[in-house]
């Protein structure tokens, strides 16, 4: 089994392809500074790591790593639930952000999801949510609070974006239209994910590694948003922003057993993504169909036309 060349493993049934050793050296600063940001509480057992299950969606649950209350959070809500709890005060925005950014460093060990987490900026994020719901006693939005996933090349704010190879990665000084858009809303964000080179595949292979399925982690999670796929299968995320051209949405999706759709052309706004000039059209991967409307309606309800 091998793991990728960082301090922080990460299951890899198939060794992903090596490079030059300039190319090697670039990748590896590049996932043990990913590493760094994972404190040892939230790393799985190397017994875990070194011979895991072929089914490893149950893993989040049975590692010890979450809370009872968490494992509730992450089991029992999706976003349209977690929306209505938050602002009744029935949980506060820091238990469901540290609960999914928990998740989701889990689920990134066993399936490679993500390639960046921020855990410490949802957390941040979701302070100042709470204290505004306490203060003016009403939600910032209909999105307050509640965490969402995005795919690797969405600018966010003080974040990295790439078209899946490490020439094409820029910082991000501004979020893209979309993430405003959503953060106006009250959403919280706390991870990007993995997709492949040129973000034109239907598997996820990067140089962060390979994305694999949930309920059997010698398949693919498809691609080119299997990494946002993965993650919302293990239950990481309740809502995960993808992009699709020939199935780049729905192919994942099916992978994972997990909702997914592509949106008419130019509906939703795409405006600053990288790789933007493809023909590729916005949506969400999900659990459950009614948080279409959800994200669909608060998303195009707030969109000006230009």
């Amino acid at each position: 089994m091998a793991i990728h060349p960082s301090e922080l493993a990460i299951v890899q049934p198939k060794a992903v392809p090596q490079g030059t050793p300039d190319y090697e050296k670039k990748r590896a600063s590049i996932l043990e500074a990913f590493a760094a940001k994972v404190p040892p509480e939230l790393r799985l057992s190397p017994k875990i790591t070194a011979d895991p299950p072929k089914d490893v969606s149950q893993i989040p649950i049975t590692c010890g790593i979450l809370t009872p209350a968490e494992i509730n959070i992450t089991e029992k809500y999706d976003a349209v639930g977690l929306a209505e709890a938050i602002a009744a005060r029935k949980l506060s925005a820091v238990e469901v952000a540290t609960a999914f950014s928990k998740r989701a460093i889990i689920a990134h060990q066993m399936t490679c999801c993500l390639t960046q987490w921020f855990m410490d900026d949802a957390i941040k994020r979701a302070q100042e949510l709470d204290k505004y719901l306490e203060k003016n006693g009403k939600t910032i939005g209909p999105l307050h609070g509640v965490p969402i996933s995005i795919k690797e090349h969405m600018p966010i704010a003080g974040t990295y974006s790439s078209q899946g190879s490490l020439a094409s990665t820029v910082f991000d000084e501004k979020d893209c239209l979309l993430v405003s858009m959503l953060r106006s809303m009250g959403a919280v964000f706390y991870c990007k994910t993995n997709q492949p080179q040129t973000i034109m595949h239907l598997e996820t292979t990067s140089h962060y590694g390979r994305s694999l399925c949930p309920f059997n982690i010698d398949l693919s999670a498809g691609g080119s948003s299997g990494g946002e796929a993965a993650l919302v299968a293990m239950k990481g995320s309740v809502l995960g922003v993808g992009t699709d051209i020939g199935g780049s949405i729905r192919g994942p999706a099916a992978f994972c057993g997990i909702y997914g759709y592509k949106s008419t052309s130019y509906m939703l706004p795409m405006k600053n993504f990288l790789g933007h000039a493809f023909s590729a059209e916005l949506n969400i991967l999900c659990r459950q169909v009614r948080l279409y409307e959800l994200h669909v309606k608060h998303t195009l309800t707030s969109f000006t036309y230009i």
